[in-house]
């Protein structure tokens, strides 16, 4: 735990509401929050943030590295998609931390092992590639404030939350967010562990 750090933050900014994804278009559920949340989402459904037609029709399959930065880029928000494999896990968590008290959120990929009970299976978690975003933490209670668009509403705890839809303890984002590098479903992205996308408002 960083001593400099706020030992709970909750960004002043928010989407401006939560929309639940159908079987996929996970990316981009994700960064329409983001957009929302900087008051710079122009589309009506997170589909029409694709980049071509083939994509916003399909499962959204994306490909290249820089696939959801230059979407960012192209809405006024500055975004580089990069990972955090090289530091230890306890710096993992700072980082995030730091850049959630800067009121910022963050967008990163994981693992998605949760069933639509709500129970986590390792089996999937190492199957199902899924994007989140980050909103807020709090140190005491060992806990992200997450926005999940694949939770099923019966699960969504925005009325008991300060941010977000769902919390996720700090260990199991340190679980699910290392995910890629032995995916073959996640190389069409990158092949790493701990990819995250850093975003930040260009006003």
């Amino acid at each position: 735990m960083d001593p400099k750090l706020p030992k709970k933050f909750i960004l002043s900014i928010k989407p401006e509401e939560y929309l639940k994804q159908g079987v996929s278009h996970c990316g981009v559920y994700s960064l329409k929050a983001i957009l929302s949340a900087f008051g710079k989402d122009n589309k009506t459904i997170p589909q029409d943030y694709h980049l071509d037609w083939l994509r916003r029709k399909s499962l959204s399959f994306t490909f290249g590295k820089h696939y959801y930065d230059k979407i960012f880029e192209s809405n006024g928000v500055r975004a580089e998609t990069t990972t955090a494999k090289n530091v230890s896990d306890s710096e993992k968590l700072n980082f995030l931390k730091e850049h959630i008290a800067k009121n910022i959120p963050i967008m990163i990929r994981i693992g998605n092992g949760y069933t639509f009970s709500n129970r986590y299976s390792p089996f999937w978690g190492r199957i199902i590639l899924h994007w989140i975003t980050l909103w807020g933490y709090d140190d005491k209670k060992q806990e992200f404030y997450a926005y999940d668009s694949a939770l099923p509403r019966k699960y969504w705890e925005v009325n008991k939350l300060p941010t977000g839809n769902t919390k996720r303890k700090f260990h199991e984002i340190l679980r699910d967010w290392k995910f890629g590098k032995w995916n073959p479903l996640a190389w069409s992205t990158w092949r790493e562990d701990y990819v995250y996308i850093k975003v930040q408002n260009k006003n």
